[in-house]
């Protein structure tokens, strides 16, 4: 069993960083593969793993969990990292000619452009987790679902 969770847990971090690196193919793909990668596998490891556990101690082995709590650790660390609402009253920052902050306070550009960040890593774990929950399915780890 040790071997199936390793596994998902590689794989889990392996395809949303696949994704990441064709969507942004370039000469620079191997590195940009590592760093994706490593940034997955971190959260697989520090967010993904400890809600796993923690779900198969309360035989919670429902895909549509698994997905959510993906999408929520994907989505999570980037939205703090993220946040648009900044303590500088005379900043404004601008993506291209697109307003998304003036004097600390986002525009609706900003809040919007947010969202689409937070929905785009949300996704990449969603993806992350299925890879999960599915390897663990089908290597058996998840026989006991019946239970549920």
């Amino acid at each position: 069993m040790p071997f199936a969770w390793i596994a998902a847990t590689l794989l889990g971090a392996l395809v949303p960083a696949a994704i990441v690196s064709m969507r942004l193919a370039g000469p620079a793909l191997p590195m940009l593969w590592l760093f994706a990668f490593g940034v997955a596998l971190g959260h697989a490891i520090i967010l993904g793993l400890p809600a796993a556990l923690l779900y198969r101690a309360k035989r919670w082995h429902r895909p549509d969990v698994a997905v959510a709590t993906g999408f929520l650790i994907g989505a999570i660390p980037i939205g703090i990292l993220n946040w648009p609402v900044r303590n500088a009253p005379n900043s404004t920052m601008s993506f291209g000619d697109t307003l998304l902050n003036v004097d600390g306070v986002p525009t609706l550009a900003g809040w919007l452009e947010f969202l689409r960040v937070l929905g785009m890593f949300g996704s990449l774990g969603a993806v992350g987790a299925l890879v999960f929950w599915l390897t663990l399915r089908w290597s058996g780890a998840l026989d006991d679902a019946s239970s549920e």
